[in-house]
């Protein structure tokens, strides 16, 4: 049995990521496809402005083939962080096949109706990359970074835990999945702040091919406080958590008891 903690930072006003991996290889009938069951969650609330507020979930996992986990630099295909795509197909670009001239870009926006504007929209940056990191020759050889404005979407695959929040918005004592779920990228005033999907390293030092069972906890920081109005408030509150291993099977989702946050307060 082995365990290892990594400090991942994000961004979410300025938040971080703990996360603690305690796994063993074990039962080797586990099935190749990941598994996870809810364990706890508690809430330690912030003590001073300089200080982090954390919700800290855990969650038990099995695996039948230990394929779990993502190294920090893990960034090529596919495991890339966004994908672009065709402006003649609609589906993702192939680098290798088309040309910069198939790429969807916001000069497409003239022609191609279904696509949300740049200007005078409060959150363009969840679906406009202004800044791409795409490369390109010059006309002396030199590689640059393409200076144009191109559509993405986030690859699901760069990351391996995703938590969803959902919280009682109305105040009515029920939580409406479809109508109360917070996302994190749109609740800072400045827009498309993080959200905390987020990796684990990779867990089986041998050659993955060995079943690992063991549990995850990972704390949400934040500076600003979860007991906001504009997060977690006094409300009604619950999580759904699901993982991804290496080749994008994705686990169960789980869902945690409805809590208030007074109520899963630890000192």
């Amino acid at each position: 049995m082995f365990k290892r903690r990594i400090k991942i930072i994000t961004s979410l006003i300025v938040s971080a990521i703990f996360l603690t991996v305690n796994s063993c290889v074990d039962d080797p009938e586990f099935a190749d496809m990941p598994r996870i069951e809810f364990e706890s969650i508690t809430y330690v609330e912030q003590r001073n402005f300089d200080e982090a507020d954390s919700l800290i979930i855990t969650i038990n996992f099995e695996d039948g083939d230990g394929d779990l986990g993502l190294e920090p630099d893990e960034n090529t295909p596919p495991f890339n962080e966004r994908n672009y795509f065709s402006n003649k197909t609609g589906n993702e670009f192939n680098f290798g096949v088309e040309t910069l001239e198939d790429l969807l870009v916001i000069s497409d926006t003239a022609t191609i109706d279904s696509l949300r504007p740049l200007a005078n929209s409060q959150f363009a940056c969840l679906f406009w990359d202004e800044d791409p990191e795409i490369f390109v020759q010059d006309p002396d050889g030199n590689s640059v970074q393409l200076d144009t404005t191109v559509y993405y979407r986030l690859n699901e695959r760069h990351n391996n835990i995703f938590i969803r929040f959902y919280n009682d918005i109305n105040n009515d004592g029920m939580i409406d999945e479809e109508t109360e779920e917070l996302d994190f990228r749109t609740i800072n005033p400045s827009g498309c702040s993080a959200n905390y999907d987020a990796r684990f390293p990779v867990l089986d030092d041998l050659d993955g091919s060995s079943a690992l069972e063991g549990s995850i906890s990972q704390a949400l920081v934040q500076l600003i406080s979860f007991r906001e109005t504009a997060f977690l408030g006094d409300r009604l509150s619950k999580l759904k958590v699901y993982i991804l291993d290496r080749a994008g099977n994705r686990s169960n989702t789980i869902v945690t008891p409805e809590f208030f946050l007074r109520d899963i307060q630890t000192n």
